[in-house]
Order: C-alpha cells, then sequence, then structure tokens
C-alpha cells in the first residue's frame, strides 16, 4: 500500500512537471542568465580597473641618464638625459657618482670616487633629450656609474619618482661609427678653401 502511494505521489509529481515544464524551464533560463550577467560585471570591473591602471601608467613621463657617443668628436661621450616616456617630466634632478672629469681632453684624469656630476632642470617634454657634460671616451670608458635621476608629473608636486641604477660608459660608446659632426666638416673645409689657389 505504502508502495501504491509513493508512486501515486511520483506520477503526480511527474504530471506536475509536464504541466509546467515550460515555467520550469524559464526559471531556470533566468538563472543561468542572473548568475552570467554577475559573472559578466564583474569581469568587466576588473578589466575596467586594469585599464585604468594601464592609461595612467602610459601617461607618465620616465626620466634617464647615461653616456652616449658625441656627434662632435668619435671618441667623445656626452652624459644625456632623455625622458623616454609619455608626458613631461618636471622638477628633475640627476646625480651620478663618482663625478665626470672637470677637465675633458684624451690626457685628462678619469673619474675620482667621492666625486658628484649634478644635474636640476625645470622640464623635459617626452621623447626629449639633454646633453648635459662631454667627456672623452679612454677617460671613462671603464668606469662604473651610479646614477639617481627623480622627477614629478607635476610642477612643485610633492610625490616625486626616483630611480637608481648603474651604468658604464662603454653601454653607449659607439666611437667611430657615425658620422663627423659639423665643426670637423667645417675645419676640413676650411683646409680644402686654404689649399686651393686663390683666383
Amino acid at each position: 500500500m505504502d508502495r501504491q502511494i509513493l508512486w501515486d505521489q511520483i506520477r503526480s509529481m511527474a504530471g506536475w512537471v509536464a504541466d509546467n515544464s515550460l515555467i520550469l524551464a524559464q526559471v531556470f533560463a533566468a538563472l543561468i542568465t542572473a548568475f552570467a550577467t554577475i559573472a559578466l560585471w564583474r569581469v568587466t570591473r576588473v578589466l575596467a580597473v586594469e585599464t585604468a591602471t594601464l592609461a595612467k601608467m602610459t601617461a607618465q613621463p620616465f626620466v634617464v641618464c647615461w653616456l652616449e657617443s658625441s656627434a662632435a668628436d668619435p671618441i667623445a661621450l656626452n652624459l644625456t638625459l632623455r625622458n623616454t616616456g609619455n608626458a613631461t617630466a618636471f622638477d628633475i634632478k640627476m646625480e651620478v657618482t663618482p663625478g665626470l672629469p672637470k677637465k675633458p681632453g684624451i690626457d685628462g684624469s678619469p673619474p675620482e670616487d667621492g666625486t658628484k656630476t649634478e644635474f636640476k632642470t625645470s622640464l623635459l617634454p617626452p621623447g626629449q633629450m639633454l646633453s648635459i657634460l662631454g667627456t672623452m671616451g679612454p677617460q671613462v670608458h671603464d668606469t662604473q656609474f651610479d646614477a639617481v635621476v627623480s622627477w614629478s608629473t607635476y610642477p612643485g608636486a610633492a610625490d616625486r619618482q626616483t630611480l637608481k641604477y648603474t651604468f658604464q660608459a662603454k653601454d653607449g660608446f659607439r666611437g667611430g661609427f657615425h658620422s663627423k659632426g659639423v665643426h670637423q666638416i667645417a675645419q676640413e673645409l676650411e683646409k680644402i678653401r686654404k689649399q686651393l689657389p686663390s683666383r
């Protein structure tokens, strides 16, 4: 008897499910849609936060300094400050240790420990560079320099970005592999002019 009652209940429930199958399918689809909407909202929110962070980071200045070959002379090097970022850098301070030699020239003395080369400038637009100081390659070729460069994203801002790193002069030295400087060409033209007979 109990078995018969159980079968009757199962049949009546199956009949109810069959009669309301469309409604149940709609409820089930609504639940799945709700869960999918919540998941999509969370993913979209994460992507929006990451996109905002990426946009903020790509619109930042990034200032570095190093020694690179000079166009003036094949063995000369310029201490160069460059903004490789995508925004203008303000209130830039640079310090290089040991300092570059005070006496330029091939026979000048190498850098002394404990000295510093310091430079400050108010702004540096993106993609721009400043040649700060020149030196001859043989004076500094094997020297390792410690650089500290700091800048802010707004004039007078208290929040500053600071970059500390080391570099060697030979990293940017291309001795003789570039064209002559303008003054060297002018000197050679002067020599040729003097050698030509006067008319």
